[in-house]
């Protein structure tokens, strides 16, 4: 009541203005709905500028695009201007026979002499010739931004497509053949995405990848064969960096990288070099234990990304590491360390990890399903407190906590041994009963904590 009385008074105050702006009001409703009646019978779209309507449909596929030339007169032919060509793999109507044809026609009717972005998606292509030509066509116009998904036929790539001078993003998915390129030269191509359905002599992208003097994103994929030779990325320019490879060498070389993710590869020949500008690294690997070879080379990766400020390890990694027991170097640039976890291993966790990031700042842990009901289970660390823990960590996250006694224990030993925590959040696992996570509230509140500014939010996801 206390509440409603002083809204009341507070609105009450000012009595008459209040009176006075509702008459007004009321009249200048009435107004304003004439206006809009008038407003809603005219095409504001249509209005626009050639220019503005043109970008819009810059931003649709094609296909759709063209079906705006049934609106008005004024969009009939507007389509033909567009200086973006998008062709998903549902576009309508087309068939073996009339491939050519459609095709034909929309390249016969366009008006503009620029081309933007090619964007070609095709599962089955009916004549591979044409797609050749799509792709010179829009190299004679100046393309800047080339993405083909063409599978699983073949189709031979123009040479003409590899000395482009104005294309900065090029995207090559499928069964590619790079028949007979002797030269590359793209100065313009800052991002260069490669999934290689088909195999690709490794001096070809070798040379493709010292062709591009100005790259800044690579993302590499290719899972079927095996190389025979020295296959190396090194490109000096590079930012960022994404890998996923079935070889068993992984050589790289990036003195400028700043962003790198190694995903399902098994390599056990690692050589990363020049990493010093390194700030995150993605980290999701799997070789077998038991094989020395593999075991051994393993720690190559580890020196290669040691000076990264971000750290992720996937749960396949953070696996295979806990049950090999591998020696890290030491990050001493590391302030936030994700872990993805099946398994809760005090020893991998504080004395493999965290004693070799004196600096850490943050600490996130992720369970990933259930929690193995295997031979390993958290003890208490046979060592001091890592320095992290005692001096830097300010932030520590848990995600999916399901009550068991390991992560308890886990929690616990963090809680008292973080003298510089600031923050802890606990994220209880999805459709964690209310009853059950306010009983685990309770006892994680009787924990004993070293920071008296440690605030703790337990987050129950719904």
């Amino acid at each position: 009541m206390k509440l409603r009385s002083i809204q009341f008074s507070s609105i009450c105050s000012y009595p008459y203005p209040c009176v006075l702006m509702d008459k007004r009001s009321t009249r200048k409703r009435s107004k304003s709905a004439k206006v809009t009646n008038t407003l809603d019978k005219v095409d504001r779209l249509s209005s626009l500028p050639y220019e503005i309507l043109t970008k819009i449909l810059t931003l649709l596929p094609t296909k759709d695009a063209i079906t705006t030339s049934v609106l008005s007169s004024k969009w009939i032919s507007l389509w033909t201007f567009a200086n973006v060509f998008v062709f998903p793999n549902n576009f309508p109507s087309i068939t073996r026979n009339n491939f050519v044809e459609i095709f034909n026609n929309i390249l016969a009717q366009r008006r503009s002499n620029l081309i933007n972005r090619l964007f070609l998606c095709f599962e089955t292509c009916y004549d591979p010739d044409l797609v050749v030509k799509m792709i010179s066509m829009a190299i004679n116009q100046k393309v800047q931004e080339i993405n083909l998904f063409l599978y699983p036929f073949q189709v031979y790539l123009p040479s003409q497509l590899f000395t482009c001078k104005t294309l900065t993003v090029l995207e090559l998915v499928g069964s590619l053949k790079f028949f007979q390129i002797s030269y590359v030269h793209l100065p313009s191509l800052k991002i260069l995405h490669i999934n290689l359905l088909s195999f690709v002599e490794d001096e070809t992208l070798m040379r493709l990848f010292s062709g591009c003097p100005v790259l800044e994103e690579l993302i590499y994929e290719e899972f079927t064969f095996k190389r025979t030779f020295s296959f190396e990325i090194s490109v000096p320019t590079l930012k960022r960096l994404c890998v996923r490879s079935s070889d068993k060498r992984l050589h790289i070389n990036t003195p400028r990288l700043q962003y790198f993710q190694l995903d399902y590869t098994t390599a056990i020949d690692y050589a990363i070099r020049n990493m010093n500008n390194l700030k995150e690294a993605y980290i999701n690997i799997y070789f077998d234990p038991e094989d020395e070879e593999e075991k051994e080379n393993i720690p190559n990766l580890f020196n290669g990304i040691h000076k990264t400020q971000f750290l992720s390890f996937d749960v396949t990694s953070t696996e295979v590491l806990i049950n090999a027991c591998l020696e890290f170097p030491t990050f001493h640039n590391l302030d936030h360390l994700q872990l993805y976890l099946k398994t809760i291993d005090s020893y991998f966790l504080v004395e493999l990890l965290l004693d070799k990031c004196p600096n850490l700042k943050c600490l996130e842990i992720i369970k990933v399903n259930e929690l193995a009901d295997g031979e390993i289970k958290w003890t208490q660390p046979n060592i001091a407190v890592p320095t992290c823990l005692s001096s830097h960590l300010t932030s520590l996250i848990f995600k999916d906590y399901e009550g068991t006694t390991d992560e308890f224990e886990l929690i616990s030993y963090f809680l008292a041994s973080g003298n510089a925590l600031k923050r802890t959040i606990i994220y209880f696992q999805t459709n964690w009963d209310p009853t059950m996570a306010s009983n685990d509230v309770s006892r994680l509140c009787s924990l004993q904590r070293a920071s008296i500014e440690n605030k703790t939010s337990y987050v129950l996801r719904s």
